[in-house]
């Protein structure tokens, strides 16, 4: 029981920190193209749109896009709509991360683990240029992030016997408005949908959740990824502030629609999972349902960009 708590316990923060590690290390070492790409093409709303995708995959934080964003809204150097298509675009390119957990599932990713973490400790040791040390830094957070999935799946065994576990999970976690708390409020505190889906992963392959509950906490993740962008607006302008709210907002909506439809949403997911992945494990089906319903969201806003964004200054005013 205690090495199941530690292992729980350290898993986690590996898992999460790994999280952070990498997408600070790829944001540092890509710095300097990611702003020039946010100024050069978000002319228009899909151009920004693919912009904001495109990016959020290669430094695998949608946080860290968005708050860039907001402040170049705030400095005027980027207008409200082609900040909403960035928004669109981050929410998707952000789910990488949950399919690169998915995979160590199939492939036996995590096995690579030390490995990739001995190479990045090497590179951000030896080089000097910092573009490299950051690269390097990167790899050590991916290597930290599924070394913490491996940790955390050796406990998988204990937590299926646990009649306690299924109990809570299958009482608490099945209602989907507690659900979807549950994920926003985890990933409000930790500032990362990505490690809150991969949290939700080993419960899903533990048999502790089932798809229905794990589609309402990855639901909960896309709210509770909001507040970053939230405090990052609290000491900006109007402009900063409706950017924040757009984001907040376009995430809610689109949850309330997906909840709405929610055993529609799960047999899809399930139908295109064994389509296109041959699989029914559930941690592909959880990595697909987070990228499936952020492309689904883009694809309902991208045509009615200019009243959203009409809708956000009215929410917001002057």
């Amino acid at each position: 029981m205690r090495d199941f708590i530690f292992g729980i316990m350290g898993g986690t923060a590996l898992l999460m920190y790994g999280v952070n590690m990498m997408g600070s290390g790829l944001e540092r070492a890509s710095g300097r193209v990611m702003k020039k790409i946010l100024s050069i093409f978000t002319g228009r709303v899909w151009s920004a749109f693919m912009a904001g995708t495109f990016l959020t995959a290669l430094v695998q934080s949608s946080t860290a896009v968005t708050v860039l964003t907001v402040g170049f809204v705030n400095a005027g150097l980027m207008k409200l709509p082609q900040a909403v298509g960035i928004i669109y675009g981050a929410n998707i390119g952000t789910t990488i991360t949950a399919q690169l957990m998915s995979a160590s599932y199939s492939f036996n990713l995590t096995d690579y683990a030390l490995p990739v973490l001995s190479v990045g400790f090497i590179i951000n040791l030896t080089f000097k240029n910092k573009t490299i040390k950051s690269f390097g830094e990167a790899l050590m957070g991916f290597g930290m992030m599924f070394l913490g999935l491996k940790i955390l799946n050796l406990g998988v065994p204990f937590m299926s016997k646990s009649d306690t576990l299924k109990y809570f999970f299958r009482t608490y976690a099945s209602i989907p408005t507690i659900g979807i708390f549950l994920g926003a409020l985890a990933t409000a505190l930790v500032h990362s949908s990505s490690a809150t889906v991969g949290l939700v992963m080993v419960l899903g392959e533990a048999g502790l959740i089932d798809l229905t509950s794990a589609v309402c906490i990855m639901l909960g993740d896309n709210i509770g990824t909001c507040i970053t962008a939230q405090l990052a607006s609290l000491t900006g302008n109007i402009n900063a502030r409706r950017t924040a709210w757009a984001h907040t907002l376009y995430n809610m909506i689109g949850v309330i629609i997906v909840a709405f439809i929610l055993p529609w949403f799960v047999n899809m997911i399930q139908g295109a999972t064994l389509h296109f992945s041959k699989s029914t494990d559930i941690s592909v089906q959880i990595a697909n349902s987070h990228t499936i319903f952020n492309v689904l969201s883009a694809v309902i806003f991208l045509p009615i960009t200019k009243y959203y964004v009409k809708f956000i200054e009215f929410v917001v005013p002057n």
